[in-house]
């Protein structure tokens, strides 16, 4: 029973820390709700993909509607986290202005741009997903597994990369574990299950190559990862999954 308690407290801890959700009381810290992101990411896909799914409404409108309610669940904070990067990481900086430019709130010109272009990707991306093909359950698979898959990225890049500061981030990093490991097999199994094998395929596949490089990138710029960084894979991430699903060979 306590085992039981203890993964439901992890449970709400993921929605509680990836959501603006009213979660009431104490949870559980964030490394140890890790394990659950994926679950709570595509939950928010299959939440967000209602309009697109069941709204008669020009399609285009209607993936504007799931990004904003995406946008609104989890109060922007990948996208945040993108924006920091972008206006901090940049060639020239030593790492102590790079760490002093993520710890300010104020966004840049970089950061702007670069939430802007995510956006318009995404919207994108939710649009060409909704293909004449897919009936309205096989679009909320899409998008949950979207949303799952690339918050199984921000778990793998925590696997792999260390924290470069204290905080969430190196929360994540320093916390590893086999169970988080098992966790993020298993639910990228489960959310890709449903897709067709070549589509799978390129999912999983790039969503590793893109792991390994924002961990090279990280490494080489912080010596490691913060919070941000996780934001900024998440963002790629889905958007990487959004072209691939918009792609004509699939």
């Amino acid at each position: 029973m306590k085992f039981l308690e203890r993964l439901l407290l992890r449970f709400m801890g993921a929605f509680q820390f990836l959501t603006v959700l009213p979660i009431p009381g104490s949870t559980a810290p964030v490394y140890e709700s890790a394990p659950f992101f994926p679950l709570v990411g595509a939950m928010i896909g299959l939440l967000s993909s209602l309009p697109m799914a069941w709204l008669p409404t020009p399609m285009g409108l209607n993936a504007a509607l799931a990004l904003g309610i995406q946008m609104v669940l989890t109060g922007m904070m990948h996208e945040d986290g993108l924006a920091d990067v972008a206006d901090a990481l940049r060639a020239g900086r030593t790492r102590e202005k790079m760490f002093e430019i993520l710890k300010d709130s104020r966004l840049g010109t970089f950061g702007v741009a670069a939430v802007a272009m995510a956006l318009i990707l995404r919207w994108q991306g939710l649009e060409g997903t909704a293909n004449p093909y897919l009936n309205p359950f096989q679009i909320m698979g899409y998008v949950a597994a979207a949303e799952g898959l690339s918050r199984c990225a921000m778990l793998w890049l925590g696997l792999v990369t260390p924290g470069a500061r204290p905080g969430s981030g190196a929360d994540l990093s320093e916390n590893r574990s086999f169970f988080v490991v098992i966790a993020s097999i298993v639910q990228a199994v489960f959310l890709s299950s449903f897709l067709p094998l070549g589509l799978r395929l390129w999912l999983l596949g790039g969503l590793l190559v893109i792991v390994a490089i924002a961990r090279r990138y990280f490494m080489a710029r912080l010596g490691g990862v913060v919070g941000d960084c996780f934001g900024a894979v998440q963002q790629v991430a889905v958007i990487f999954c959004l072209v691939v699903y918009s792609w004509p060979t699939f």
